[in-house]
């Protein structure tokens, strides 16, 4: 008889718990729960307190805190064993939940009850590392077949452990081009390769159908989307240089910024040493650096917009070495009327002043600290017809570092010290400042004060014939997203038939949506799906040639039909404006700015101080910047 089988059963139950201690392997866990049904020797009250102690430390597994150093099997590991617990968790939740609004009638009952809910399971799911719900009204029993699910867990737990891993390699000051470890650590860029390279290969093994019988690989689809690095910056580049145009006809004034954050975000000097500061903040995250930059951004445009400074462009985010985000910007502001009709005054231009009310913002928090006078805000003057040449680099260094990027290479600016980062394959600027954004959550590019690009992509899955009755302003809009004979797209027209910028909500042209039904892996929802480009004014839908697709052999012979005759059937009745939110955004209750005239330009942004008596009398809510004697374009 075999060793095994000489053993009690408490034995083998608290051999069990051992194994369950130092990791569950399913195999040999199922061996000792066949071995512990051959022996009787043990008592009942001994079996009961050995099962008990195994389900306690299952528990404990299952609730085990995600390790930075977590990869692959044991990631997929844990998620299994956090979705196998779920189940009687909810079950616990909503008894508790119920249980509190028994007393309460209808609707009020239902309401809190939904209240009550996502509460507790924001309270178990916290210390699980995985990303509360926030209660939008969709079906809780999505929600309930999410947390119950394995892939569903494995993303939020390999997300944690990323977030944790970056966190420890800052605490270490391992984060910085003196570790020759820039934006971010070698085990991130390692992780994202990785799923990089698995992302492509399920890409290129999928094969998706449509209606029609067409079949398409899945990795050819979207290397035609914005998807591929290199469609995705010739986008941008568009849009830019159409912005440019736009401003430069309109005599909008051009200004390049540059957004830093106080001293307490950077968590390592450049000689890579601890930023003490950061020590004495409570060590603040990458996300923290950002959102500081997000809400002092929100305050200071609806200062400009209360002002009557109207503002659109672009913005950049950057990692500094250490991680720490910041923004470059590019602006036009709209000219005042003297500007437009050309009258020399005292009074500073529009431009001067919107660099003056962005310094007041960015000066309010820490402006007095070492170096915040010289650092934390600059402001330069754009020529006209050479503004998308200051942008160019920054959306090349964030994309595939195409162009003059790769014989520059990428470097940082900390105190007005540059510091070069090294390249090479691991070092790769562009590809770990992609990493970077995609690691922390951050958004590289953001318009500013534009019409939506959903409505220029969808325009350019307009087909001519679409256009046959359409508003001669639609038209204009089609001609300006396509190629044609004459030249490529032309964003400056798009924005031309959009209204202008800065017209807030107010663009002519939106998304067309139609609610359809989509069987996804948690449920089954009502989803608004593009269908077209609506004329607000006109009421007009032209309808893009958009097709279903699904995996290769899956179409049955009903649903083929039904997609068909949806396709000849739509209408501009089926079609909705686009879902929106409330704005809590400065309104500008005026008509839609006009295109101004082409105007005289001010004299750059020399010595923006100089303007603090109109900023102080102008605000009357801010704090005059610290003086400073740099009189060069700040």
């Amino acid at each position: 008889m075999s060793r095994r089988r000489n053993l009690s059963p408490l034995q083998r139950e608290r051999a069990r718990a051992n194994w369950l201690d130092t990791g569950p392997d399913r195999l040999k866990i199922n061996r000792f729960n066949h071995a512990a049904t051959l022996g009787t020797r043990a008592t009942v009250a001994e079996v009961a307190q050995a099962v008990a102690q195994i389900a306690a430390t299952q528990a404990a597994n299952r609730a085990r805190p995600v390790e930075p150093s977590m990869r692959g099997r044991e990631l997929r590991e844990l998620a299994r064993q956090r979705a196998d617990m779920m189940p009687q968790a909810v079950e616990r939740i909503t008894t508790q939940a119920a249980a509190e609004v028994a007393g309460l009638e209808d609707p009020e009952r239902t309401i809190y009850h939904r209240e009550r809910f996502f509460a507790l399971l924001a309270d178990v799911l916290a210390p699980l590392d995985a990303r509360p719900f926030v209660d939008t009204l969709q079906d809780l029993g999505g929600i309930i077949a999410r947390v119950s699910c394995a892939y569903w867990w494995r993303r939020q737990l390999t997300r944690a452990a990323i977030a944790k891993r970056e966190a420890a390699g800052r605490e270490a000051s391992e984060v910085c081009a003196k570790r020759r470890q820039p934006y971010v650590t070698h085990d991130t860029v390692h992780r994202m390769l990785e799923q990089d390279e698995r992302n492509r290969a399920t890409l290129e093994g999928t094969e998706l159908e449509n209606a029609d019988g067409q079949v398409f690989n899945l990795g050819e689809l979207a290397a035609k989307s914005t998807a591929n690095p290199a469609i995705r910056r010739g986008e941008l580049m568009t849009r830019i240089k159409g912005c440019e145009a736009w401003a430069d006809e309109a005599g909008w004034l051009g200004i390049f910024t540059t957004h830093t954050t106080p001293s307490r975000y950077h968590a390592t000097k450049h000689n890579g040493r601890p930023n003490p500061n950061w020590e004495a903040a409570g060590r603040p995250t990458i996300k923290d650096g950002q959102q500081w930059l997000c809400k002092t951004w929100a305050r200071a445009r609806s200062a400009l917009q209360r002002r009557g400074l109207g503002v659109f462009g672009f913005r950049v985010a950057e990692p500094h070495q250490d991680g720490t985000p910041h923004w470059h910007a590019m602006l036009w502001v709209e000219p005042s009327a003297a500007e437009r009709e050309g009258i020399a005054g005292s009074m500073p231009g529009n431009a001067c002043k919107a660099a003056a009310l962005l310094r007041a913002y960015w000066l309010a928090d820490s402006g007095d600290e070492s170096g915040a006078a010289e650092h934390r805000f600059k402001a330069v003057a754009l020529n006209p017809g050479g503004a998308a040449g200051y942008c160019a680099k920054y959306i090349s260094k964030g994309i595939d570092g195409h162009g003059a990027t790769l014989d520059e290479g990428h470097h940082d600016e900390e105190d007005g010290a540059k510091i070069v980062m090294e390249q090479g394959q691991l070092y790769e600027g562009a590809t770990r400042v992609r990493f970077w954004a995609r690691a922390h959550h951050i958004r590289q590019f953001q318009a500013i004060g534009q019409p939506p690009v959903t409505a220029w992509r969808e325009l350019r899955r307009v087909e001519a014939a679409a256009l046959q009755f359409a508003p001669e302003g639609l038209r204009l809009a089609w001609d300006a997203t396509n190629k044609t004979a004459e030249g490529g797209a032309d964003w400056g027209l798009y924005l031309t038939a959009q209204g202008g910028a800065a017209s807030g909500r107010g663009y002519a042209y939106a998304v067309a949506t139609e609610k359809r039904e989509v069987v996804g892996r948690y449920e089954t929802a009502t989803q608004a799906k593009h269908v077209g480009v609506l004329d607000k004014a006109a009421g007009f839908v032209a309808r893009s040639s958009r097709k279903e697709w699904k995996a290769r052999g899956t179409w049955s012979p009903e649903q083929r039909e039904q997609a068909r005759a949806r396709a000849f059937e739509w209408s501009a009745c089926g079609a909705s404006l686009p879902r929106t939110r409330v704005n809590n955004c400065t309104q500008d209750k005026g008509p839609t700015r006009p295109q101004a005239p082409r105007a005289v330009h001010c004299d750059g942004l020399r010595g923006v101080d100089r303007f603090a008596p109109w900023l102080r009398e102008a605000t009357g809510e801010h704090q005059t910047p610290p003086p400073h004697h740099h009189h060069e374009p700040i």
